[in-house]
């Protein structure tokens, strides 16, 4: 059996950070943001269509991926701010115990993800890591999961997922694998 999961919102509360992070980045660059915005209106994987608005509506794509590579950079300042998943913790180390394989499917970056897994203690835990940089096309596209799947050659009857966002659930739905909704913890 494989066990996915996604990583922000699903097995960690990464709001606070990623809202700190991209504040801290764009006050670099005199453009504000409130946490209270990127809550309501941010996800960090799709950082082009809210950072577009903040700076300025049409900003030059370069200053765009600047303010998100410094928040990548920041990011790691901010890490106790996130809340882990204390019950998806728990099932996924009996999970992992009893043999099944982990698979940690993010539209995060790589070394946000691993940074933050690392802060827990946890990264060890994942068979597979797959970040926004290791698919051609993002959540609700399958890819991710189905690349999981393929890694082990397990069939996505073989296959738990679990989510949390709109995109996420309809890219894990699109796998065809079982899939568990997270609305809170």
């Amino acid at each position: 059996m494989l066990i996915c999961v996604d990583l922000d919102g699903t097995l960690l509360d990464t709001i606070p950070a990623n809202a700190a992070s991209y504040r801290a980045a764009l006050e670099e660059q005199g453009f504000t943001v409130t946490d209270e915005y990127y809550a309501e209106r941010c996800n960090g994987g799709y950082y082009k269509e809210f950072l577009r608005p903040l700076m300025g509506g049409d900003p030059d794509p370069a200053d765009v991926e600047r303010v998100h590579d410094r928040k990548k950079e920041l990011y790691g300042q901010f890490l106790h701010t996130v809340r882990p998943n204390r019950a998806l913790f728990e099932l996924l180390q009996n999970m992992r115990a009893a043999g099944h394989r982990l698979a940690c499917v993010t539209t995060g970056s790589r070394r946000n993800a691993t940074e933050v897994l690392s802060h827990f203690g946890c990264v060890c835990w994942f068979d597979l890591i797959l970040t926004s940089e290791d698919v051609e096309k993002s959540k609700p596209d399958p890819e991710g999961y189905l690349r999981a799947m393929a890694q082990f050659g397990v069939t996505p009857a073989e296959t738990m997922i679990f989510e949390d966002s709109g995109p996420g659930l309809a890219a894990a739905k699109a796998s065809g694998a079982a899939v568990f909704k997270v609305e809170q913890f």
